[in-house]
């Protein structure tokens, strides 16, 4: 660490990481103290119960990563850890990095986006920062800040923090891996960062394949194992459309009117808690049938059933029928309810399509590289290790209807004869 600490936090995965009096000031704010209640993996603790990590421990673990990489990764052939004024603009890039997140983080963000239309985490989080640490942040840039965490920095440094291999993603799969138990995500982090090196856009290891495997690997298995899991999954959709009804019923403040708004106080209260207390409050008060069947079953965990699940593997774009109809439905009430009707389920509200996103062990936008005796060659090069040569450019889609368990025979029935269907 390059800059001088005020303080030193202990943290079950990294242990001690030390924060500058710049730093402590915006984690003692408010806004930043709401991420200790809000669970980073959000309804994963329902399948393991160990997965209670909060956002505001993987922020500092991001800071934590990001001094990591300023201090051995190349970044057009320099590290930068001796650029105090570049540490503490990254640091705090890392430690604010997820200030907007919403409750249940990920869980609830799609369906906020996509039916409510209220704004992703990083543009929540933009407007947060400029509201609330503008003046604090004002001799790193509020603004500059703004922009790595949108993505759209000028320049290799923001890869840093957004990349297939940065700052972000580092903590993740290290806490996640060590909070769940599931041993995927232990990948050799701190080789990676001794070989790493980012050079106009793209990422370059220098000769390892073994050690960028097991790395892109075990993000592979975490999705497969704990992101994507099914009874995960099943909460998950459960608690977005509860999210959504108490929000139509006014039990739970719009995103649109908490982002125009930017109250301190209801940005403060606006938490897991909150959504769990209105939740409650509802199946005490509240008069819809089916809102209220499903707050029972995911506050007695009682998941939806997973009534079909499609997965395809594949080196191309998916091409199934069913899986298009699902996406369609995902976020198309008028579709869902064809559907319904086509099953004979009587009310539209217990199906619950998701499309979830392609896996596969390097996304597209990767731009992992490996360089070997002088030359550089992408990681999906056949010369470059035996598993991207075999699974490398394959995908898994995986599309899913969950509904409760009194539908599945319906809905399972209708599929078999899914093609005349559609």
């Amino acid at each position: 660490m390059s800059i001088e600490a005020r303080k030193q936090i202990y943290d079950n995965v990294h242990g001690y990481i030390g924060v500058t009096e710049l730093e402590l000031k915006v984690i003692d704010s408010p806004v930043f103290q709401r991420l200790r209640n809000i669970m980073m993996l959000g309804t994963v603790n329902l399948v393991y119960p160990g997965a209670t990590n909060t956002r505001f421990e993987h922020s500092l673990g991001t800071m934590f990563m990001m001094d990591s990489f300023l201090s051995h990764v190349r970044v057009n052939g320099a590290v930068l850890a001796d650029d105090r004024d570049t540490v503490q603009k990254l640091r705090l890039a890392a430690l604010l990095h997820d200030i907007g997140h919403y409750p249940l983080s990920h869980t609830m963000e799609q369906c906020i986006i996509r039916k409510m239309g209220g704004k992703s985490h990083e543009s929540l989080g933009a407007d947060i920062i400029k509201k609330f640490f503008g003046d604090l942040l004002d001799n790193y840039g509020a603004k500059e800040i703004s922009e790595i965490i949108l993505g759209r920095a000028d320049g290799d440094e923001g890869m840093l923090l957004s990349s297939a291999f940065d700052a972000d993603k580092s903590d993740y799969l290290l806490r996640d891996a060590h909070n769940t138990g599931v041993g995927y995500g232990n990948v050799g982090i701190q080789r990676l960062l001794r070989i790493a090196s980012f050079e106009k856009g793209r990422i370059i290891f220098d000769k390892d394949e073994a050690a960028v495997e097991s790395f892109l690997l075990g993000r592979y298995h975490m999705f497969r194992s704990v992101y994507h899991h099914k009874t995960g999954v099943a909460f998950g959709m459960m608690a977005q459309r509860i999210f959504e009804r108490l929000v139509d019923e006014g039990e739970i403040t719009s995103p649109i009117e908490l982002a125009g708004r930017m109250d301190e106080d209801e940005l403060f209260a606006y938490d897991d808690h909150m959504f769990f207390s209105a939740m409650r409050r509802y199946m005490k008060a509240g008069t819809d049938k089916l809102t209220k069947e499903l707050i029972g079953m995911f506050l007695l965990r009682k998941p939806l059933s997973a009534s079909y699940i499609n997965p395809v593997t594949d080196e191309g774009e998916d091409t199934s029928s069913n899986n298009a109809m699902i996406r369609r439905m995902e976020y198309d009430e008028k579709a869902a309810r064809e559907f319904a009707d086509a099953a004979g389920i009587d009310d539209p509200g217990w199906i619950f399509p998701v499309y979830l996103r392609p896996l596969g062990l390097v996304d597209d936008k990767s731009s992992i590289y490996i360089r070997d005796k002088g030359s550089v060659s992408s990681i999906l090069k056949d010369s470059n290790g035996l598993i991207m040569r075999m699974i490398g450019k394959k995908k898994l889609y995986d599309a899913r209807i969950y509904s409760h368990r009194r539908y599945k025979g319906k809905i399972q029935s209708m599929l078999k004869v899914g093609e005349s269907y559609i």
